[in-house]
Order: C-alpha cells, then sequence, then structure tokens
C-alpha cells in the first residue's frame, strides 16, 4: 500500500475540509494517508516513512501560514526525494482574473524559492469565508472583496468557493501519478 503524507496549515478551516477531502479520496483508492496539522504539537512528522506528501496552505495577506513555511524548510531534503504536491488555498484561485491567478502563482514561487522545495505539482484551490471563524472587522473586508468579485456571501454565513469536484480529480491524478502500489 501506498503511504501518503497530507501535512496543512490552516487559518479558518477550509485548507483542513481540502486535506480531509483529499485524504478521504486517497484512502478509498488504497492508500494509507496520515493528516498532520501543521503547528500543532505533533506537527514535525519526518517525512522517510512515506511513499509520496502532499503539502496544504492557504494565503492571507500575500503569504503562507509561518507553521507551513517551518515545516517545508525543515524537511525540505526529504520531500525533494519524494513525489510531491502542493495545495494552495485562496479566495484568489476562484478569480478569473489573470492579475490575481498571477499573483497567487507568484507567492507560492514565492514560498518554494525561500525554502528550497519545488512540487511536483502545484494546484490552487478556490477558499471560504466561513463568518463564525472571523472577527467582525475581518468578516467586513472579506464580504466587501466577495462583492467586488461579484459573489454574495451566502447568508448562512458559510461562502464556500471550493470546487470539490476539481479537488476529487486532483487526488485522482495524484494517485495515478504515483504508479502502482507497492503492496
Amino acid at each position: 500500500m501506498l503511504r501518503v503524507l497530507i501535512a496543512f496549515a490552516s487559518s479558518e478551516g477550509q485548507t483542513e475540509a481540502v486535506a480531509h477531502r483529499l485524504a478521504g479520496r486517497l484512502e478509498a483508492v488504497g492508500c494509507v494517508v496520515r493528516l498532520r496539522e501543521l503547528g500543532s504539537e505533533r506537527s514535525e512528522t519526518a517525512t522517510e516513512a512515506w511513499d509520496a506528501a502532499i503539502l496544504a496552505g492557504s494565503i492571507h495577506v500575500g503569504q503562507y501560514q509561518p507553521a507551513l513555511e517551518r515545516f517545508i524548510a525543515a524537511h525540505a531534503e526529504q520531500l525533494r526525494c519524494l513525489p510531491t504536491a502542493f495545495v494552495s488555498v485562496s479566495l484568489s484561485a476562484a478569480s478569473r482574473d489573470p492579475a490575481e491567478q498571477a499573483a497567487i502563482r507568484s507567492i507560492a514561487a514565492k514560498l518554494f524559492e525561500k525554502t528550497g522545495w519545488q512540487p511536483d505539482r502545484t494546484v490552487h484551490v478556490a477558499g471560504a469565508v466561513h463568518d463564525n471563524r472571523l472577527g467582525w472587522l475581518k468578516r467586513l473586508v472579506l464580504h466587501a472583496i466577495l462583492r467586488t468579485k461579484g459573489v454574495k456571501p451566502d447568508p448562512s454565513g458559510h461562502t464556500v468557493l471550493t470546487d470539490w469536484q476539481a479537488v476529487d480529480a486532483f487526488a485522482r491524478d495524484f494517485r495515478a501519478r504515483l504508479g502502482p502500489s507497492a503492496s
């Protein structure tokens, strides 16, 4: 069985939801998956025991979480020896504006340059706004950003822009690129 590490940093929970979705899809096709939330006590998981790794983080104010950056920098050498992917979650990933798409690619490239790691594949996934996880000012700002993009915040307080079918397709593609199981 292929062993896959999914290490993630999540600020408001959407990156965590994406990581869990990926884990479920990979487990459904026979992979053994270990989820690690970076910044938690047990986040310094060594990668030697894994056949592949997916790292995930979200962009906030032009950068990823410091815990994600520290983990990548600490394990860059091991990560370079594995098939890897990086999942970047942001509201801008839902945009069709070429400038916004270029900006999120640039933020990811800066992370890779700073940490000395280049994943085999990077995918940008649209995030979400969960009002109950935000302070009033941040909620106000994010709702204004959504409206400028033509998105009306969901009255439930959970405006999810994530394309779950695309996340599922990424999981299938990642698994297929790993080749046959070593079982």
